[in-house]
């Protein structure tokens, strides 16, 4: 019957090419969607505050950028464990407990980014008032919208999530372009409206929909087992992705110093900032992978597990999850390295020509962005596997990794920046491969045990 099945979806039921064509651009732009729509905002603003002042607003650049960094590290473990926590609920049908659970969050949210931006803020930067408190109004904000977003993904929302943000980036721009602001406390004002419109928008869609009577806190989703170790891998996981980035913004050697909390590196983060928006490639194959070839197969290979399917059709949704695995890894590492090696090779033909000093930095992240597409995919398999454990090792074992051979490459010199993101990501990704491997091939004894767990005698 599963071999049926598979043959129907593979042939009768194949979508026509404008369909197939408008969906993969539809689901292409969930995945990619708002870093492009934050791209062209912050780029529009960029270049004409620089036309009408004769410089760029690299205050007002800085300030987003450690906010939203702050904001998604701070955030992370809250987020993590609402939506392992709402993920259960909807297995349930509790619709009232996504909603208490998403509001405890929310407190939570804003409790952990007040405590943590503003004594960073008001002890360690000399700028002004209003822009502190700018500042620490655009982290609450960024926290929020975390929240926001990995509830509605929970909920399947992503595209609501989409819609939300894009009107946000409208109504910016707009506003941007009839008042012509140059101030950096308006700047960060407008773009914290920006942020207002899908978190508002995403609040009311959840609590008008599925609040069903009056709310309470429910602070369920951080009493669940392993919910901290999971909350600090990831943690560890988004940390690790920043830290290289702290290494060269407070080095003597390679950071330049705009306030006493505000630095940059512009040999450093221009090139990974290009490196970045290139791969939005990996991240749109990583996001079709999961959302077709992998998550369908797992949940099949579950059920039918679970409720005794004959060993023939286990096998073969077993091979489809596999398969899918393989396909995912293939995908990324040859598409999207075809894409980064090429290129460099335009850059080495001098075709392009780059816009920094430093020839070797953007080899190395541009290269080192593959296997970090490639740790993200394993990361998030063994998330759907629920190996807190090995993930907690793994991240931390990417934090400290991208963190001293960062520091290496300051001492070493500047032909050598790069190269710690590059070799940590190359090594996480590797390991991770490896356990992937070896866990899927004892899936079947995985699940079995997990039912027995959870059984009413066990």
């Amino acid at each position: 019957m599963a071999g049926v099945t598979f043959l129907l979806e593979q042939h009768l039921k194949r979508p026509s090419f404008s369909r197939a064509f408008l969906r993969e651009s539809v689901e292409a732009f969930e995945a990619v969607g708002p870093w492009l729509l934050t791209l062209l905002c912050l780029g529009i603003i960029g270049f004409t505050v620089k036309i009408m002042t004769g410089e760029m607003p690299v205050q007002f650049y800085l300030m987003v950028s450690y906010a939203s960094a702050l904001s998604l590290v701070t955030i992370a473990p809250i987020h993590t464990m609402m939506t392992r926590f709402m993920s259960d609920e909807i297995f349930r049908v509790n619709y009232q407990g996504i909603v208490e659970c998403l509001i405890t969050a929310t407190i939570c949210a804003v409790g952990v980014s007040f405590a943590v931006a503003g004594p960073i803020v008001f002890m360690f930067s000399g700028i002004e008032l209003n822009q502190r408190l700018g500042f620490i109004g655009l982290t609450v904000l960024l926290s929020l919208f975390w929240c926001i977003s990995a509830g509605l993904s929970a909920l399947r929302k992503e595209r609501l999530f989409l819609l939300l943000f894009s009107i946000g980036v409208f109504l910016l721009l707009i506003v941007f372009h009839a008042a012509r602001p140059r101030q950096i406390i308006t700047l960060l004002l407008l773009f914290s409206g920006c942020i207002a419109v899908p978190v508002s928008g995403g609040y009311a869609y959840i609590i008008k929909l599925y609040a069903q009577e009056p709310i309470r806190l429910n602070w369920g989703f951080l009493k669940r087992k392993q919910s901290l170790r999971n909350g600090f891998s990831v943690l560890f996981f988004y940390l690790g992705f920043w830290i290289d980035k702290l290494v060269f913004w407070y080095s003597d050697r390679s950071g330049v110093c705009f306030d006493r909390l505000f630095r940059y590196c512009p040999d450093y983060d221009f090139p990974f900032f290009a490196a970045a928006t290139l791969m939005m490639f990996g991240s749109v194959l990583i996001h079709r992978g999961m959302k077709r070839k992998v998550g369908v197969a797992y949940r099949s290979f579950s059920f039918k597990l679970e409720n005794n399917f004959s060993f023939r059709e286990i096998a073969l949704e077993k091979y489809r999850l596999v398969d899918g695995i393989g396909q995912v890894s293939m995908s990324v590492f040859l598409f999207y390295g075809g894409i980064a090696f090429f290129v460099l090779l335009l850059i080495t033909l001098n075709i392009i020509a780059l816009p920094w000093q430093n020839p070797f930095v953007f080899h190395y992240l541009l290269i080192g962005t593959v296997f970090y597409s490639l740790f993200c995919f394993y990361f998030l398999l063994l998330q759907y596997l629920d190996e807190c454990r090995i993930l907690f090792r793994v991240n931390l074992s990417f934090l400290l990794l991208n963190a001293a051979i960062s520091w290496l490459s300051v001492q070493v010199g500047y032909q050598f920046y790069g190269i710690g993101f590059l070799a940590a990501s190359a090594i996480c990704a590797a390991v991770s491969f490896t356990i992937v491997n070896a866990k899927v091939g004892g899936l079947e004894y995985m699940i079995f045990m997990k039912a027995v767990k959870q059984s009413p005698g066990a």
